[in-house]
Formats: structure tokens, C-alpha cells, sequence
């Protein structure tokens, strides 16, 4: 996983990679969380397009969910990139649904994501 902030866009752009488990990916939120806590970014670009594999159940899925504590931080847009494995597009539904959030959206290629985010960005 790789977390950058993309001075150009002013987004925080998370990179997942490789094989994702329940353990690294509460891992990884948690460094995100922290940094949203600290810095209150407004956008984030949540890209899964390097994921090889979910080893998540969905009851592992359903039992870690972040997006709200994401949210009362202050982040205020999530584009949310959808992994190019069979799961992935059921692992972002299954957040994106219990997040109860309006402001997240989910795409299957990063383009349109980047490109939505720079759209609301404009407007806020």
C-alpha cells in the first residue's frame, strides 16, 4: 500500500496492492485515518487498481468499516477505484453501502475518478 498526497490535485491518493487480508487492511485504513485526523483532507482517492486478491469473508468486510470515522475527520469527497479481481467490485459496494455517506463514488478505472474529484474540488 502506498499513501501520498498529490499536491497538484489536493487529494490523498491511497494506492492498495498485491494480496489484501482482513490484517492489512485495517492496517492500512488506520495509517489513513490518522492522517486524515491530522492533516483533515477534503478528497480521497481510494485506487484498487494493483489488487490481486481479496482474502476478506464478508462477514471480515462487513466487521471492519471506517468510512464514518473517515468522514467525521473531515474528509468530504472518496472516489473509490474498484480492484480488477471478482471481488472487488462487491468489496467497495459492501463499504461504500454501510458508510451512509452521499459524497463517495465508485468507479472501475481511475480516470473518471481523478477526473470527479477534480470536478468537486472546483465546486467546494
Amino acid at each position: 500500500m502506498l499513501i501520498s498526497f498529490d499536491e497538484l490535485n489536493q487529494w490523498l491518493h491511497v494506492e492498495w496492492r498485491g494480496q489484501l487480508t482482513l490484517d492489512l487492511v485495517r492496517e492500512g485504513s488506520e495509517k489513513v485515518l490518522a492522517l486524515e485526523r491530522k492533516h483533515h483532507y477534503k478528497l480521497l482517492l481510494n485506487d484498487n487498481t494493483q489488487v490481486t486478491e481479496f482474502n476478506l469473508t464478508e462477514e471480515e468486510q462487513r466487521s471492519y468499516q471506517i468510512m464514518h470515522l473517515l468522514f467525521e475527520a473531515g474528509l468530504h469527497y472518496l472516489a473509490w477505484v474498484y480492484a480488477p479481481v471478482p471481488q472487488g467490485q462487491s468489496y467497495a459496494e459492501n463499504s461504500v453501502a454501510v458508510a451512509g455517506w452521499p459524497l463517495i463514488l465508485t468507479f472501475e478505472e481511475y480516470g473518471p475518478a481523478a477526473e470527479w474529484l477534480r470536478q468537486v474540488s472546483l465546486q467546494s
